[in-house]
């Protein structure tokens, strides 16, 4: 996915999806770099490979 499209999320709540992978997190998006995103979730800060992104879906 283009790092283009997945910056103008940040600062929204989103569920992101890595499809096959098994991953599903929520969380606000905060930052996005090189080929990570930074995400704000209820645990904590976690980051995601933003080359296996399948779908991200705003959630606010």
């Amino acid at each position: 996915m283009s790092h283009e499209m997945i910056k103008k999320y940040i600062g929204k709540v989103c569920k992101v999806t890595t499809g096959s992978y098994g991953s599903t997190t929520s969380g606000k998006i905060v930052d996005v770099k090189e080929n990570w995103i930074e995400l704000e979730t209820k645990k904590g800060i976690e980051l995601m490979n933003a080359e296996f992104v399948q779908n991200i879906k705003v959630e606010e």
